[in-house]
């Protein structure tokens, strides 16, 4: 049984997530791609799909980052607002298309055109929903992110026709559980994660297991999609997955990516995700209704505002 704040939402979706090979520094021919894909993804019957972490543009920073501590000019002249020429295409193709696209871009901060965010934005049949900026930056000296970009400070809810979405990027879901938790209590049935996670040991095991166990704590749906192949200096390991709870099983892997470029796909129940719910967590989710009814009035005094 559907709880009576989800009634009015569709019952049924199929979500997809996208084994992403793009062109380093590319936008242009990325963006032609990335719309083929979402054609395909269409085709196949998915109302949701995912591509990963700056997949607009490619996830690496250029030599300049890491060597000078400054901005690289490959994300600097990719970046764009949200909306914005790109965002817009895909929400005009997810217009035609009634499909739902989350996608990774270097957003450009339309009050202060110098700070750039590293971004997911949000596209759906109604126009282009919004963005989710990255909150956790991966740290220095691996990672050159906190030389192009400055964090996020929001964690936002997206309305669709499926009900309530919630977005993170790649560290925000791996290193920050709290932040998975705080959605599923605002709400998400759920949650997107476009990452750009590189090849090294054990790092399929984590986006198995790590998947998998997200979508079992905290009683919703996990679509990962990652990147495949050579980038500039990285390669990327794809496996991109889709997990979340299934009674009798706490944790189900419902479609899993290769190391191949690939849409994995699966459909997804949420009255079964609800009984789920029930079953696992009984006394808690009296609990849930509780906060998520505190973040409903809440939103609604700052509407009235």
């Amino acid at each position: 049984m559907i709880p009576k704040e989800y009634e009015k939402y569709e019952k049924v979706v199929t979500v997809g997530a996208v084994n992403w090979k793009g062109e380093w520094g590319n936008k242009a021919a990325n963006l032609e791609r990335m719309k083929e894909k979402v054609r395909e993804a269409s085709q196949m019957g998915i109302n949701m799909v995912c591509f990963p972490e700056l997949a607009l543009s490619g996830y690496e920073c250029g030599a300049e980052a890491r060597r000078d501590n400054r901005q690289c000019s490959m994300h600097r002249e990719a970046a764009e607002t949200i909306p914005g020429p790109s965002s817009e295409e895909i929400a005009g193709l997810a217009g035609q298309l009634g499909i739902y696209v989350i996608f990774g871009l270097p957003e450009r901060d339309g009050r202060d055109p110098g700070v750039l965010y590293n971004s997911a934005a949000v596209a759906g049949p109604e126009g282009i929903l919004g963005s989710y900026r990255k909150l956790h930056l991966a740290p220095p000296p691996i990672w050159t992110e906190f030389s192009c970009f400055r964090p996020g400070s929001d964690l936002p809810l997206f309305e669709t026709r499926y009900g309530p979405v919630g977005v993170q990027i790649c560290a925000d879901f791996w290193a920050y559980p709290e932040l998975a938790r705080i959605l599923t209590l605002k709400g998400a049935r759920i949650l997107f994660v476009p990452v750009g996670s590189a090849s090294s040991p054990g790092k399929i095991d984590l986006m198995t297991h790590g998947t998998a166990s997200a979508g079992s704590q905290y009683r919703s749906y996990i679509v990962v999609s990652n990147f495949v192949g050579a980038e500039r200096t990285l390669s990327y390991y794809g496996h991109s997955t889709i997990a979340g709870p299934r009674l009798p099983r706490f944790c189900t892997i419902y479609s899993q990516g290769g190391d191949a470029e690939e849409i994995v796909s699966a459909t997804l129940s949420f009255e079964a995700l609800a009984n789920a719910r029930r079953t696992l967590t009984h006394r808690e989710f009296g609990q849930w209704n509780l906060i998520i009814k505190g973040y409903q009035e809440i939103a609604a005094l700052k509407e009235k505002a």
